[in-house]
Order: structure tokens, then C-alpha cells, then sequence
């Protein structure tokens, strides 16, 4: 049985499967015609007036496809160990004559979670399951302790791409307990009293699920969706407030971290390199560790010196460790909230569910650091955060946003001479450099090949493009280059034995011998959606140069235009220069999107002024050899050889069954 089910959809990443609920992330929405309808989904939450909470939750899915059958016939949950008690009450499969199959209660099986070790999870395996049968099973999770003293909230939601029979959320709570209540697209049902408790409910019916179209492409809004929110959290900024109040005493400075800021940063005079310094080491020295981040008994981060000691930890562990090491060093930081997924626009009603993640702010340049994010260097953000909200808990305003990426802040410059033989070979240099977040990745990549890999980096990389070739890569840039260092280069003697392929005459289009990640044609390939919602988008800066010798009998006939294009926010410049050894062409690509969010009309105009570039970029070079070509060349008619970058294209948007989905400009 699908997972994704028992919550009706999870519009994202974020499922803490606790007495929180499951948090909704408006991007991957579960597409509709599911091969099971679920007949039943009832989630109970009884709270108590410390914050702790028991959920039981009861579950009946009908298999209506065969295809459905091997994963309807399990269904497992799991709870935090030690912190939770989780019980599986009964599950049986009913057949359509009405007779009830039980699962022994000896067949359920619980063990430590895999990918997880602080979980434990219980998995339960179905008998005698067919096509129109019901699977069914009721389980209930218990807190042992609250996650914040005093403090509830949850966020739970449900599909409108599936059917719902009969879905139904039942909160339970004391009497004088302030929660605040926000639903959309569900019924509520009349509240009752009893026993000192206030019982509410809500109820979500869809009998016919709605399909997906392109108008569902791009970035939700939680409040979009079917959806319950339940809080104690009098504003966003009280639930930092109540982080912060267990994670800041942890960040005052030890003996131990006092040491370690003057061996990394007592050296620096400027405050915000000794900044720099700090948060390199804790990025670089510091493994992430698996789990939730924040959560069920993850509210409390580990002691900077125990973090240190075991060389490892999430990210409010990275984020206490490096307000630590800051202050060591007198420079002012505090710990901030936002999500890890898609939600960019905080639900008016504070859900801890909503706020799984923690970075460092300093105010004194107003910079966001990321210092759990991998390869991220100084004053970037993973892309992923740019124009989202983020809660403060020692300032005013609490709830803010992160500004927007700078677009030139990652870029690639691309250098290439190369001389084609009368038989189609050539043989060249390519010289490359990387700017931003793809110099780190580059870098990494690269110092984690061994010897043999190095030597065959070439071979391999030219096989990506379509090319039978080798060649020698030189990488070098002195040993102690900080890992996160923002430039990064490097170069590729290459020799190819079939650069021209298509005969004797025929066309090419021209690109980078290897595949690099911002080439500039890479946008004659792109898709060019058109969404109606908000998308993530970014821009990048791109230069690639070609000064190309022609072996005597070698000529190009006929050359593509010159092709500018003078706007906001693309800048483009095409220009192709007859020489006397054969052709100089110089590309310049300038795309000033901002990272951030996009609105379509914004991705519209963009994609009204791509749209020429890429045609630009399409066009062909015609060119002719003195001879046939030898035997280890195709003897294919004269033809258009296809752009050569491979992968994904930038501006793509894509959908899946699996509920994820991700758009970028």
C-alpha cells in the first residue's frame, strides 16, 4: 500500500508522521486515477494540555487495478523511538462478500528504521489480497513527550486529485487550551463538549478526483489545497521565540570552541572574512546527519562540544556549532526558521510542521547562511531559498523574507581552440571557468576522482557528447584552496576522431566539446513552459569563445547570423568572424532573473525573449572536407547534427506519478 495514501497526498517532502500530522508542501501534488480509492480516512487527535498528543488512525483502501496488488498488500508507519509509543490495533483485508480476514497480531513486525535509526518502524503484510477487496488497518501513535512544553499544532491535508470517500479529522483538546484553527475546502462538522474537552471535526468528500492539467504546474499555496492547520502558537515569531529558547543558551562558547574560532579565523582582521572562515569549516568539517532536522524530540540541538566530538549533525546542530564559533570571534548571529521543501509562503496559522529547517542570520550584512547546505559558498544560499519566508525569534519583524538571489553570482566562461583535420578529426584545448555554486560542485566532483578516474574523465565526457576521443585534464589550483573558494578552473586537451560526422559535407551545430552545466547552448535545447502559477526561476551569466584553425581543403560554407538581443532580462550576443586560419565565434549570454520566484507573467516575457536565442542558436554551420572520410567516421548523408548538450534542460517543467514535481525557469 502506497504510503503517499494514508495521508491522502503529501504535497512535498515533509512528513513528520507524529502527532504533528503531516505538513503540506504546495509543489508534487498526486495526480489523479489512482489504481485504489480510499474508502476511509479517519485521523484522531486526542491533546493533552502539556502539548503531547495520541493519534489514532484508521485506514480503508479498496485495490481496483491488479497493478496495485503488490504494494497494497503491506502497509507500514513508524514512530520516534523512545519518545513515542506506536501501536498497530488490528488490520484484515474484506473481501466483497463481506467475510473479514485478520492479520495475526504475532505477523506485525517492528524494527529500527532503516534510513532513520531514531525511528522504529512496524510493518504489517496483508492475507489473500485481490483485485475489489479492502485493505484496512487502525493504528495509533502516542507522545511520551511534548515537542515544545505547552505547545500543539499540526497541519494535515488531503487530495483533490483522489477520490475520498470518507475522510475525517476528529481533534480532541482540554478545555482553555488557546488553539487556533484554520481549514480550507473542508467541512466542519458541529463541535461538542464533554468530560472537560472540546471535540471538533472536519470532514473532506471527493467522489470524483480531479484531473492534472498544465494550470496545476508551478508553486502552491498551502491554503490551495483541502487542508486543516491547528495551533497553541500565537504567531510565527512565538514559535521561534520557542526554539530559540531552548537552542540559545547551547550557543554561548566554550573553552573548546573559543580554541577552535582562533586556530580557524584568529588570524583574519576583517570581521566578515573571520565570518567566512567559520562557516567554511563548520560546512566542510561537519557531516550532516540523517533524520528530521526539526520535529518530534529534535527541538533541542546537541551541544556544540558534542557535535565537534562526534564530527557530525543536523541542521540546528551546524547552525548552534557556527553561532558558537561566531561569537568566539565577536561577530552578532541569531537562528532562524524556514522550510526545507516548497512552501514559500508561511499558512497565516504557525504550524511547527511548516518550519522544519534552521539557518544563521548576521545582521550586521544582513546575510542568510546555510551551514548544513552541501557546497554552498559564503553569501549564497542553496537555490531552493531565495524568496522564501523566514521566521526570526530575536527580532522585529519576526516573519520576513529572504531577498532574492543575484543572478551573476554564478557563472561560466568557456575558452576553446581547436584545429579540424582534412578527415573531420580535431584536436584542441578547452579552457573553463566557474563562478559561484558551480565552482564548489566542480570542485568537489573533481578532488573526489582517484587517479584512474581522472585519466579517464576525458574519454568519458567526450562519450557524453557523442564523441570518440581522449584526452588529458588539468585541474590545478594550489592544494590548500579552500573547497568552498567561488572560482574554479580548469582545462581539457582533447583529441576527437569524429568532430565532423555526417560526411563528406554536412552541418554541425557548434557547443562545447563536453557537456558543462551553464553552457550557453543549452537554451537551443530547452523547453519553454507556460505555467499559470508562480515557479522557482534563476539566472546565470555565460561567455564561450572558439577560435577554430582549418586544415588546408577544410572549409565552412556557410555560417550562422549574427544574432543580438538587447533586453531585460536577457542579454544575448552571437558573433561569427571569418579568420585567416579558419573562424573566431564569441557567444555572451546574460540572464539577469534574479533567484527566487518567478510570476508567470514574469516567466512569460521571459520565455518571449529566449525563444529567438535559442533559434539563434539552432543555426547550423555548413562545412565541406577535401575527401571521403576515413573508416572510423559514419557514412551517414549529409544531415543537421542534433545540439550536443545532454541532461536536463533549464527551463523545463516536469510532472510525475509520484506526486513530485519541480519547476524552474
Amino acid at each position: 500500500m502506497s504510503r503517499r495514501l494514508p495521508l491522502s497526498f503529501s504535497l512535498g517532502r515533509l512528513c513528520w508522521r507524529a502527532a504533528l500530522g503531516c505538513a503540506l508542501l504546495p509543489a508534487g501534488l498526486a495526480l489523479a486515477t489512482e489504481p485504489t480509492v480510499l474508502e476511509r480516512w479517519h485521523v484522531r487527535y486526542d491533546v493533552e494540555r502539556d502539548g503531547r498528543a495520541t493519534v489514532t488512525k484508521e485506514l480503508h483502501q479498496k485495490i481496483l487495478q491488479p497493478q496495485a496488488l503488490p504494494e497494497a498488500a503491506a502497509y507500514d508507519f513508524s514512530f520516534l523511538t523512545g519518545l513515542q509509543q506506536g501501536s498497530l490495533l488490528e488490520a484484515y483485508t474484506l473481501k466483497p462478500d463481506g467475510r473479514r480476514i485478520d492479520v495475526p497480531p504475532a505477523s506485525f513486525q517492528s524494527a529500527p528504521d532503516e534510513g532513520d535509526p531514531a525511528r522504529t518502524r512496524t510493518l504489517v503484510r496483508f492475507a489473500d489480497v485481490a483485485v475489489g477487496d479492502t485493505v484496512a488497518v487502525r493504528f495509533r501513535i502516542a507522545d511520551r513527550e511534548a515537542v515544545l512544553p505547552g505547545a500543539f499544532s499540526l497541519a494535515h491535508g488531503f487530495s483533490p486529485f483522489s477520490v475520498h470517500r470518507d475522510s475525517r479529522i476528529t481533534v480532541r483538546a482540554p478545555q482553555g487550551l488557546d488553539l487556533r484553527f484554520e481549514a480550507h475546502g473542508l467541512q466542519e462538522l458541529p463541535a461538542s463538549t464533554q468530560g472537560g474537552s472540546v471535540e471538533r471535526q472536519w470532514e473532506y468528500r471527493n467522489p470524483a478526483a480531479r484531473p492534472w492539467s498544465a494550470a496545476d504546474e508551478g508553486l502552491w499555496r498551502m491554503e490551495e489545497t483541502p487542508v486543516l492547520l491547528a495551533s497553541s502558537f500565537a504567531s510565527h515569531g512565538a514559535l521561534a521565540r520557542a526554539y530559540g529558547a531552548r537552542a540559545r543558551p547551547l550557543a554561548e562558547p566554550t573553552a573548546r570552541v573559543r580554541a577552535l574560532a582562533q586556530e580557524v579565523a584568529g588570524g583574519a582582521d576583517d570581521a566578515r572574512e573571520r565570518a567566512r572562515l567559520l562557516y567554511e569549516w563548520v560546512s566542510t568539517h561537519i557531516a550532516p546527519a540523517g533524520g528530521a532536522c526539526l520535529g518530534l524530540g529534535a527541538m533541542v540541538p546537541q551541544a556544540p562540544d558534542a557535535v565537534l566530538a562526534r564530527g557530525a549533525g543536523d541542521c540546528k546542530d551546524q547552525a548552534t556549532l557556527l553561532q558558537a564559533l561566531l561569537a568566539a570571534v565577536g561577530i552578532r548571529s541569531e537562528q532562524v526558521l524556514l522550510n526545507a521543501g516548497e512552501v514559500y509562503d508561511l499558512p497565516a496559522t504557525p504550524v511547527l510542521s511548516s518550519l522544519d529547517h534552521v539557518i544563521n542570520y548576521l545582521p550586521d550584512w544582513q546575510l542568510y547562511l546555510d551551514a548544513s547546505a552541501a557546497l554552498i559558498p559564503f553569501g549564497h544560499l542553496p537555490a531552493h531559498a531565495y524568496g522564501k519566508n523566514v521566521v526570526h525569534g530575536e527580532a522585529e519583524p519576526a516573519l520576513r523574507r529572504i531577498p532574492a538571489g543575484a543572478a551573476g553570482a554564478n557563472g561560466q566562461a568557456v575558452h576553446t581552440r581547436l584545429r579540424v583535420a582534412a578527415d573531420g578529426s580535431a584536436r584542441g584545448r578547452m579552457e573553463v571557468e566557474f563562478q559561484g555554486v558551480q565552482a564548489a560542485r566542480m570542485r568537489d566532483y573533481l578532488r573526489r576522482l582517484d587517479a584512474a578516474a581522472q585519466r579517464d574523465f576525458a574519454h568519458q565526457w567526450l562519450a557524453r557528447s557523442g564523441y570518440r576521443g581522449r584526452g588529458t585534464l588539468e585541474a590545478g589550483e594550489p592544494a590548500d584552496t579552500p573547497l568552498l573558494a567561488e572560482r574554479y578552473a580548469l582545462a581539457l586537451s582533447f583529441e576527437i576522431d569524429n568532430y565532423l560526422q555526417a560526411g563528406t559535407q554536412g552541418a554541425f551545430v557548434l557547443a562545447p566539446v563536453v557537456d558543462l552545466p551553464l553552457s550557453v547552448v543549452r537554451l537551443a535545447v530547452a523547453s519553454f513552459p507556460q505555467p499559470q502559477r508562480r515557479v522557482r526561476c534563476y539566472g546565470y551569466h555565460s561567455e564561450e569563445t572558439y577560435d577554430i584553425e582549418l586544415a588546408p581543403g577544410v572549409a565552412f560554407t556557410r555560417l550562422p547570423p549574427d544574432f543580438q538581443v538587447r533586453s531585460q532580462p536577457l542579454r544575448y550576443s552571437g558573433h561569427y568572424e571569418r579568420t585567416a586560419q579558419g573562424l573566431r565565434v564569441q557567444r555572451i549570454l546574460r540572464d539577469d532573473t534574479p533567484q527566487g520566484v518567478c510570476e508567470p507573467a514574469a516567466l512569460q516575457a521571459w520565455v518571449a525573449q529566449a525563444q529567438p536565442i535559442a533559434q539563434s542558436l539552432q543555426g547550423p554551420i555548413y562545412y565541406r572536407l577535401p575527401a571521403a572520410l576515413g573508416p572510423a567516421h559514419a557514412r551517414a548523408p549529409a544531415a543537421l547534427a542534433a545540439p550536443r548538450p545532454a541532461g536536463k534542460a533549464r527551463h523545463a517543467v516536469k510532472a510525475s506519478k509520484s506526486g513530485k514535481k519541480k519547476a524552474k525557469k
